[in-house]
């Protein structure tokens, strides 16, 4: 009995495991919703809005991939996104011929001392990063640069160029610590939080990488003060681990909402395309319709002026 009981966990834990494993591979091999997978597609993107990959924004392309198209067209994405998008779409999901780079962080850096100010780069960008107006001196919104080049071939003096950005690496998972053990489902973790959390499941959502998960338990909650650490008859090293976990947590939801808000950027440059060239277009309505009142005009002033037969 004390066998079997100690067993127990080991058993529901692999159990849980081998669930999500083929909820996971089901989720590949049914079909999705028609109008869901883009939109699945496109939060995987980086939203940089190049249209390097063919396509004349991210969520064309992920319309495009939701159809077939290839996986691996999206340079800023990289070998991350492609792996990302085969676990989605499957392993048969299709390629091009070609090998995915890992992209490079860029941005565009107009030379001041160039700039003329003919605010031709200006509607170029998608996400609107260029500041200026005709006759001053233009710059780049660093923040808000996507690094599309799409500027660049705008600029008639070559002014706008692009440079590498340093990007401070990813927080990475904290490993167990050499004398760790299997958690044993004990709880006494939980009677000693201050915080009233639970970190038990903490660390079984850190150990399964599920960040957003953990992050809803409270995770962000969690003072680091190591009392679990004290109880934990196993020796898990749960107050690094769950440092490392906030971390990478902050750095997730950090970029979520940067592309989130690119997108909106994004989406506000369409709709303002949009309206300056229905208005452009009404105005040539309107131009045309005046010149053709005033021919008309012209044209009965000369049938009066004609004399009868």
């Amino acid at each position: 009995m004390i066998v079997a009981g100690a067993l127990t966990p080991t058993l529901l834990v692999i159990t849980l495991l081998a669930l999500a494993l083929a909820v996971a591979s089901l989720r590949r091999r049914l079909p999705h919703d028609e109008h869901s997978l883009p939109n699945e597609i496109d939060a995987l993107l980086p939203q940089t809005q190049c249209a390097q990959c063919g396509y004349p924004g991210c969520m064309p392309y992920a319309e495009a991939v939701a159809s077939g198209a290839a996986i691996n067209l999206c340079p800023p994405g990289g070998p991350e996104l492609v792996t990302q998008l085969r676990d989605l779409m499957g392993q048969d999901a299709p390629l091009e011929q070609f090998t995915t780079a890992q992209p490079e962080t860029v941005v565009a850096v107009i030379d001041e001392t160039k700039c003329i100010g003919c605010a031709l780069c200006l509607p170029p960008c998608p996400v609107d990063a260029i500041v200026g107006a005709n006759g001053f001196m233009h710059t780049v919104i660093a923040q808000d640069c996507t690094g599309c080049e799409l500027c660049i071939p705008a600029c008639p003096v070559d002014c706008i160029s692009l440079v590498s950005v340093h990007e401070a690496p990813a927080p990475q998972a904290a490993e167990l610590a050499a004398g760790s053990r299997g958690c044993i489902n004990c709880a006494q973790c939980i009677d000693v939080c201050p915080r009233g959390l639970v970190p038990d499941q903490l660390f079984k959502l850190a150990q399964g990488a599920a960040w957003s998960a953990a992050a809803d338990l409270g995770l962000q909650s969690c003072i680091e003060c190591g009392l679990c650490d004290r109880v934990c008859p196993s020796n898990i090293n749960l107050a690094e681990i769950f440092t490392q976990a906030k971390r990478i947590d902050a750095y997730e939801r950090q970029n979520h909402d940067h592309k989130v808000a690119i997108k909106q950027r994004y989406i506000d440059h369409q709709e303002r395309a949009l309206q300056r060239s229905q208005s452009a277009q009404q105005r040539r309505a309107q131009r045309l319709q005046r010149r053709r009142g005033v021919r008309a005009q012209l044209d009965d002033g000369q049938r009066q002026q004609k004399p009868s037969g």
